[in-house]
Order: structure tokens, then C-alpha cells, then sequence
């Protein structure tokens, strides 16, 4: 699962440099409660607003970990730029197709979970991903590290997934228009997965998907691989 070697690398870039807080992965202690709380206006501390979005390989990420950049959701004190970005590691799978389907099953994770008092709005058809947080759960301890251990719980689930390393960013130095991007070209490369593994009857010159395939280390080899099946 190596499509997407360049997104991490671009990401990695994009953080590089900038102070981080490591908490490791440990047993949920926040409440998930079943479903998407909506936090009223007039109850909510602040909101964040950004993008969300999961990279995948199959390479060794070593243990469960929420990394933090920028502030914690205690220290926030209005409406901010925000990131989440999941590093997912995932068993080498030589079946495409299993793999594909990995894939898009870990992804519906994000619509999943549902933290006390941290209300998640998300949009199927972007990476937009925009959160509030309310006033009561700051009173009563919400942080980062209670939602990265609740979505990492939540990857483990899916019995593929061998380590997860879960980015909260809020520091103000780093170019979220960079990570947009980045999160665009993510989509665009799960897109092109889509087509190739379900439609081998592409016309590559004519796909708006053919600079992807050009870009993405073994993406025609599979397209090509997948056609003479």
C-alpha cells in the first residue's frame, strides 16, 4: 500500500520543524456517545475549521500515537485553522482489490465516532472536516489526546490496521492551504484506485484521472496488471 509514499512524504514536510506533543496510545477515558451531538451556538467555546483526512502505507509506523502541533483544545481561545491527518498502517496486501476495499472502509471511520461535547462536521464529497467544541467539555477536560486515543481505538477495530498515528494541528505557522491541497490530491489518488480497480475499460488519454496515474508509483502497473486478468 505504497500509493501514497509521496502524500506522506509532502505531509512530513509540512510539519517538519514544528514543535510536537507525543501522547502515547492508552485505553479511551472519554465518552463516546453514540451519535453527533449538536452543540448550539450559544454553547460552544470555539469552532475549528479545516480538513481531515487518512494516508496509508504499509510501511512500519512503530506505536499507537496522537501527536500534537500547535495548542491544545484547553489553551484555545477563539475559532481557529485545524488539521487532523491519520497515518495508517496497514498489513502488505497483494490482493488490489482487498486492499482497495480497505481502504474505503477505514475511511467511513471518520463519520463514526462521536466525542462527548466535540461536535464533528465532515463532507462526504471534500476533506472539509470542521469541529465545536463546547463550553462544558473544556470544564470537564476534553482534549487532543482523549480524541486521539478514542479514533485510534476506533481504526483498531478493523483487524488490518497494525499502527496509527494521529496529527492534530492548530499551530498558526503551518500553511493549511498546503495541507487543502494535499488532502485534494489524496482524494484524487483514492479516485484513481476506484477507477482502476472497477473500470478496466479506461481510456487513459481521455481520464481526467491520467496526471494521477502518471504521478503515483504503481498506479498503471496496477491498471495495466488489473487488464489482462
Amino acid at each position: 500500500m505504497n500509493f501514497f509514499r509521496k502524500q506522506i512524504s509532502d505531509f512530513e514536510r509540512e510539519t517538519d520543524g514544528k514543535g510536537k506533543n507525543i501522547f502515547p496510545f492508552s485505553a479511551c477515558t472519554w465518552e463516546d456517545i453514540g451519535r453527533n451531538e449538536i452543540v448550539m451556538q450559544k454553547d460552544s467555546a470555539f469552532e475549528l475549521q479545516g480538513t481531515g483526512f487518512e494516508l496509508f502505507t504499509s510501511q512500519s509506523l512503530g506505536s499507537d500515537e496522537t501527536i500534537l502541533v500547535g495548542k491544545d483544545l484547553a489553551d484555545i481561545k477563539g475559532d481557529i485553522s485545524f488539521a487532523r491527518v491519520s497515518l495508517i498502517e496497514l498489513d502488505e496486501n497483494e490482493d488490489e482489490q482487498k486492499a482497495h476495499d480497505i481502504v474505503r472502509k477505514i475511511e467511513y471511520i471518520k463519520y463514526h465516532y462521536f466525542p462527548k461535547g466535540y461536535m464533528i462536521r465532515t463532507n462526504s464529497l471534500s476533506s472539509a472536516e470542521n469541529v465545536r467544541v463546547s463550553k462544558k467539555a473544556l470544564k470537564d477536560g476534553i482534549s487532543f489526546e482523549h480524541i486521539g486515543n478514542m479514533l485510534i481505538s476506533k481504526y483498531k477495530e478493523n483487524k488490518n490496521v497494525k499502527a496509527v498515528k494521529i496529527f492534530f494541528i492548530t499551530d498558526p505557522s503551518v500553511n493549511y492551504g498546503n495541507l487543502q491541497k494535499l488532502a485534494e490530491k489524496n482524494s484524487n489518488v483514492i479516485e484513481a484506485l476506484d477507477h482502476v480497480i472497477r473500470d478496466l475499460n479506461l481510456d487513459c488519454d481521455a481520464c481526467k484521472l491520467k496526471a494521477i496515474c502518471d504521478e503515483v508509483e504503481g498506479m498503471k502497473e496496477l491498471h495495466f496488471k488489473n487488464a489482462m486478468k
